[in-house]
């Protein structure tokens, strides 16, 4: 009996905390007018070299409001390139059910925030990220792909094929690449490999062996590059057993 009345109680403190959760729901989530009023925030605040990076990444309801700027939905801040970027909006929903702050990650990195500002249930602040400055984007890319969940602005590249590219050299190249959507997740698929040369000298290759779900599905090469060049060309090389599956590659260079 007594084991009955203990489950019986639990199974109504169970409800009751459901029900209180769905009610507080309205308060934790931000309204149409909060995406709003900040996106007129970003619009007269934003300028070049800004983007706007969205907290949790699944918050892409963001997308619908603001325009001023480039929105992004990295995963993993502590790690993300953040290519071109120089000032980094954070708009968070900070209410929502096991948030993360990502302060700390971004601080870890070297950026420095700005003070914030609320527009309800969002929280909008401008992050530094001391980034070094791009030479060059080489792939140029203009279409979005997803990439381990993520879209990645990139160039498509067909197995067997290569990418060209000519521009200003900087101190160190930087190469990103990945099997767009599902298919980088087939089992028993080969490897795909970029080979990677600037004026015919052999830089590095890149490998991308199939996805494991684990957050590492866009892989990276960073090289620096020899000195005395002001421009150099750049090819990258893509080939695989397999040349059926979807690629995807970045490219830039730093000073």
């Amino acid at each position: 009996m007594a084991v009955r009345r203990a489950a019986l109680i639990a199974l109504i403190a169970l409800g009751a905390g459901s029900l209180a959760f769905d009610l507080s729901l309205g308060a934790r989530l931000p309204s149409d007018q909060d995406w709003a009023e900040a996106a007129g925030a970003l619009r007269g605040a934003g300028r070049a070299g800004d983007a706007v990076q969205i907290w949790p990444p699944w918050a892409e309801r963001a997308r619908l409001f603001v325009d001023a700027m480039p929105v992004l939905a990295e995963e993993r801040l502590d790690d993300a390139d953040f290519m071109g970027v120089q000032r980094l909006w954070m708009l968070s929903l900070p209410r929502t059910p096991f948030f993360r702050d990502p302060g700390a990650a971004l601080r870890a990195r070297g950026a420095v925030p700005a003070e914030g500002r609320r527009f309800g249930a969002l929280l909008l602040q401008g992050w530094d990220l001391r980034l070094p400055e791009v030479a060059a984007d080489l792939t140029r890319a203009s279409e979005e792909h997803e990439v381990d969940y993520v879209a990645r602005r990139c160039v498509r590249v067909a197995v067997g094929g290569r990418f060209v590219a000519r521009g200003s050299a900087g101190a160190a190249l930087h190469v990103r690449a990945g099997v767009i959507g599902e298919r980088a997740y087939d089992a028993g698929r080969p490897e795909i490999v970029v080979l990677v040369s600037a004026d015919g000298l052999g830089l590095g290759s890149l490998r991308v062996p199939r996805t494991e779900r684990d957050g590492t599905g866009w892989r990276r090469l960073d090289v620096a590059l020899p000195a005395g060049a002001s421009e150099r060309e750049f090819q990258f090389s893509v080939s695989s057993p397999d040349a059926g599956r979807p690629f995807c590659l970045q490219a830039w260079t730093t000073r």
